[in-house]
């Protein structure tokens, strides 16, 4: 399977704009977590897989989910993992995909968020953690390995930055605003507000984890 979408639980006031005006057009199969659930069926998806303790949801939701979504599991509030990390494996498990779509995953609490963006470090994501993009009304998020990349500008996204998670060696950002040449670390550091200066940037590093992340401010809604 190509690509798989990963409904997780951050505010839909951070959703981008594709899954507010035409969800149902979004290719590929969809897997949510607890409460994401109700605005999938409620926008005319239903998905594979519903995930989540669903202490969120009241029983007369809970029985609607159950009755329309074929993989419906039900996990105690107690439990190791965050209801991101059973939805995203829950996919991975069932499909397999090259391409994992996840939204919901940067709004909302921040130590939520955190345990998303570490997810890479997770020994059960080794193999697939740069095949999942974070997807938000303001941000996206990509994951690469050691190697050479060339990041394309996306459509209305204004920065862009490079994370290394943790240690780095020898990395390099070519062609960006602001560039870096044979940078190493012991110590994770998110050169921030970097900007396109052509359509494309190159870069390149020879051990760690990169998170490459586009955004934008977020637009006011407040009148003069």
């Amino acid at each position: 399977m190509k690509r798989v979408n990963i409904l997780l639980g951050g505010p839909t006031s951070e959703y981008p704009n594709e899954l507010l005006n035409n969800a149902s057009i979004i290719p590929g199969k969809w897997v949510g977590a607890d409460r994401g659930n109700l605005y999938l069926i409620s926008h005319g998806i239903m998905p594979e897989i519903a995930i989540g303790d669903f202490d969120s949801i009241n029983q007369k939701e809970q029985k609607l989910l159950k009755k329309n979504i074929p993989d419906f599991r039900k996990y105690p509030p107690e439990k190791d993992d965050t209801d991101a990390q059973l939805t995203i494996l829950a996919a991975h498990e069932k499909f397999n995909p090259e391409q994992y779509y996840v939204y919901g995953a940067t709004g909302g609490r921040i130590d939520h968020f955190l345990a998303n963006l570490y997810l890479p470090f997770d020994s059960r994501f080794k193999d697939f953690y740069d095949k999942m993009y974070f997807k938000s009304a303001t941000n996206t998020i990509r994951f690469f390995r050691p190697g050479n990349y060339t990041v394309y500008h996306e459509s209305g996204m204004k920065y862009v930055a490079f994370v290394h998670l943790g240690p780095v060696a020898n990395l390099n950002i070519v062609d960006a605003k602001y560039t870096l040449k044979n940078f190493n670390a012991t110590h994770a550091i998110s050169w921030a507000s970097n900007e396109f200066v052509e359509d494309t940037i190159d870069f390149n590093f020879e051990s760690g984890i990169i998170a490459v992340i586009q955004s934008r401010d977020k637009r006011s809604t407040k009148k003069d």
